[in-house]
């Protein structure tokens, strides 16, 4: 007579334990694995300053800008720059980016002791004089600012958000249109990219 076994089946706990080992598995491999994804997305993001925007007006003569400082007097004009490179910035006091760029703008303008100092020049847009010359005075900003209250100077330039900001060079065609805040160093790194390229040469 023969003796047949018989194997045992798990019982419920053993089973359950099996599961959520494998669930707990199956989430941590999930979660290394998006770890991964977005390290190497991070990794290869280009800097803020090769995030040009597809603007129209790259390669082109910058639109009019003027206007009224201010603070109040005499009116600036790019135009009047010609021969200097100029950072056009977009900009409000509400715009939590817009803080955190003043201090780099007011870095980037006395970045070049020894050489020409790039101009800066402000576009108020979206905001109140008030609240604009408020802004710029507690963030030390000392380029010169004018206000676009009717929104005019935005549409010119293609500015759907802030902040906004466009590197004109020395003969007055647009060279880059920047998304989002930006670093001096960033900053000089682009614009020497640009003049290494003959941009704005006469």
């Amino acid at each position: 007579m023969s003796l047949v076994r018989m194997r045992r089946a798990p019982d419920d706990g053993v089973l359950m334990r099996r599961r959520r080992f494998a669930v707990a598995r199956w989430s941590a491999l999930g979660m290394v694995a998006l770890a991964t994804v977005l390290i190497a997305v991070l990794a290869t993001r280009p800097p803020t300053s090769e995030q040009v925007a597809a603007s129209p007006l790259v390669g082109k003569p910058a639109p009019p800008l003027s206007g009224p400082l201010l603070t109040g007097g005499r009116g600036v004009r790019l135009a009047a720059y010609r021969g200097r490179w100029v950072l056009v910035n977009f900009f409000a006091s509400w715009c939590t980016v817009c803080q955190e760029e003043e201090p780099q703008l007011e870095k980037f303008l006395y970045s070049r002791p020894n050489g020409a100092h790039p101009a800066v020049l402000g576009v108020l847009y979206g905001d109140t004089r008030s609240d604009g010359v408020r802004f710029q005075r507690s963030e030390g900003a000392t380029w010169p600012s004018i206000s676009d209250p009717g929104g005019r100077i935005a549409a010119d330039w293609g500015v759907a958000s802030l902040p906004r900001s466009y590197l004109v060079a020395p003969d007055g065609r647009v060279v880059a249109a920047i998304l989002g805040g930006i670093t001096a160093s960033q900053l000089d790194r682009l614009l020497a990219k640009k003049a290494a390229q003959g941009a704005g040469g006469r």
